[in-house]
């Protein structure tokens, strides 16, 4: 009953509220967005910021400490009266939230109960769209920055303009003394900072500092699930997913060994191993090398081995009913891009240039004619052999 409740709140009365005034920074927990959409975004603000303008990246990764344990439940009534909540539903989420209580049971001892006067529960609906809320309004002042936000993931980006300063502390400062003011706390020891510059001498800046900690300067990091290096290149990403995804094969081998059968593991492969391979591989297909993209499909191919191991590749994939890796990450990059051109309310429809740029109409009308062509092929086909087939029946 209390799923249905959660639900019934979100839909109702606090979803509509928080959609319509969303950070467009925010990526994590709302309709029509997902980390991969987050990468695009960056990537996209970064490439072209560096396109041959001689500039510099700067880029802190943030880490908030437990930070859906720390949100403040009076900070959060106030956001959700800010925003427009019905006093009712904020009454409801109170309710919610308050007089909850915990104990610790260490070595067959129990401590006393206590109350939790912080945090949103876990594992409900209605805890990340209240954290959505607290963090919506943490924006950054200065329109030389650019910020994205996954849930507590907060990445902030400065383009450096060759013979500028830098002005990085100051956003870092600023997001820490938000921090303060809303009862989050910040991990100085588990931020980073990225910087990229293709310049033959790049400019050394002063490292950024939050409590006295200076952030570690790194020329890689795991954002969001993919690991991004400081040149824009794709090495370490390929071999850490098919790292992760060989250790994999070994539990397909032990389930081909078990007696499984082929269409079962087809299905093991595609939902635990395939996944990772193409994890946000809109973000990267288009500029992977052949020789990264072979180690991916070198992947797939040993599983399918291991599944159908007296077939080619080629019949291997007829049998499975799949598409090789590369197919199939072009197929998907291209539905999401038709989808991100079509769309004027799509997530990353900033990314393209305005609606009555010729070349954004110039997309519209080559995808709207690539799909007027399929359908007219497909129709062609089945006009011209459904009476054919029909004529031999007869």
């Amino acid at each position: 009953m209390s799923k249905i409740a959660e639900s019934f709140v979100i839909e109702k009365a606090l979803k509509p509220v928080v959609l319509s005034h969303i950070d467009p920074g925010q990526f994590g927990f709302i309709p029509g967005s997902s980390t991969t959409f987050a990468l695009i975004s960056m990537f996209h603000h970064w490439l072209r910021a560096t396109d041959g303008t001689g500039a510099s990246v700067r880029t802190a990764l943030l880490d908030f400490r437990k930070a859906f344990d720390l949100v403040d439940h009076n900070i959060l009534v106030g956001k959700l009266h800010t925003l427009g909540v019905k006093p009712t539903a904020i009454n409801w989420i109170i309710d919610f939230l308050r007089d909850r209580k915990q104990r610790v049971k260490l070595n067959g001892v129990y401590s006393d109960w206590l109350s939790v006067p912080a945090g949103v529960p876990q594992g409900t609906r209605l805890g990340p769209w209240l954290f959505l809320v607290l963090i919506n309004d943490l924006k950054l002042p200065d329109g030389s920055f650019a910020m994205w936000k996954f849930a507590d993931d907060t990445t902030v980006s400065e383009i450096v303009l060759p013979s500028k300063q830098s002005a990085l502390q100051q956003a870092v400062d600023f997001i820490s003394t938000w921090s303060q003011e809303n009862r989050l706390q910040l991990n100085p020891s588990k931020c980073k900072e990225l910087q990229s510059c293709f310049k033959r001498s790049p400019p050394i800046h002063s490292p950024v500092e939050l409590d006295g900690f200076a952030f570690e300067s790194v020329n890689s990091a795991k954002v969001l699930g993919v690991t991004i290096r400081d040149d824009f290149k794709w090495n370490d990403h390929i071999f850490n997913v098919t790292s992760k995804a060989a250790k994999r094969l070994y539990l397909l081998s032990q389930l081909k060994r078990a007696g499984i059968c082929a269409s079962d593991l087809v299905l093991f492969y595609c939902s635990t191993i395939r996944s990772v391979l193409e994890y946000a591989c809109q973000v990267f297909h288009s500029s992977l090398p052949f020789y990264l993209s072979e180690e991916l499909e070198r992947i797939q191919k040993r599983a399918l081995r291991i599944i159908f191991p007296y077939a080619s590749y080629n019949s291997a994939l007829k049998e499975a009913g799949i598409s090789s890796l590369y197919d199939r990450r072009a197929s998907l990059s291209f539905d999401l891009f038709n989808d991100i051109v079509l769309d004027i309310n799509h997530k990353l429809a900033d990314c393209l240039y305005s609606d009555s740029h010729p070349l954004k109409v110039l997309l519209v009308l080559l995808i709207m004619n690539f799909r007027e062509r399929t359908r007219a092929a497909f129709s062609n086909h089945f006009q011209t052999e459904l009476p054919i087939v029909n004529d031999k029946k007869t």
